[in-house]
C-alpha cells in the first residue's frame, strides 16, 4: 500500500469499528428513556387546552393566550414535571367558573 493511502485505510478501519457500536447503543438509550405521563393525564391536558410538543428531545405541554392589556397571543409551555400541577389549577379554574365562584387572575368580570 502506498504511503499516501495509509491514513485513509486507517480511517476506514476506525469508522467500521465504531459504527456497529453506535448502532447498538441507540436502542438501549431509548429503552432507558423515562416514562411519560399516563394516557389519562394526556387526555386531561388536552381537555384543559394543552398540547404536547417536542423541544430538544423533551416533551413540553403548550398553550397560547394573550397577556392582559394586549391582543397578541404568546405561546407558553411547561415541562412534564409541572404538568400535574398545571392541569389541576386549570381544572379548578374551570370548575370555579362553572359555579360562578370566580377569584384571582383566572376569572374576568
Amino acid at each position: 500500500m502506498s504511503p499516501s493511502l495509509r491514513p485513509w485505510a486507517l480511517f476506514g478501519l476506525l469508522l467500521a469499528a465504531t459504527v456497529p457500536a453506535v448502532a447498538q447503543e441507540t436502542p438501549a438509550a431509548s429503552a432507558a428513556a423515562p416514562p411519560g405521563p399516563s394516557a389519562e393525564m394526556l387526555k386531561k391536558a388536552k381537555d384543559v387546552g394543552l398540547h404536547p410538543e417536542n423541544r430538544r428531545g423533551a416533551t413540553v405541554y403548550c398553550w397560547e393566550d394573550a397577556e392582559v392589556g394586549t391582543r397578541f397571543k404568546t405561546k407558553k409551555c411547561v415541562p412534564e414535571s409541572q404538568l400535574d400541577e398545571l392541569v389541576a389549577r386549570r381544572e379548578a379554574a374551570q370548575q370555579n367558573a362553572r359555579q360562578g365562584n370566580c377569584a384571582g387572575s383566572n376569572c374576568s368580570h
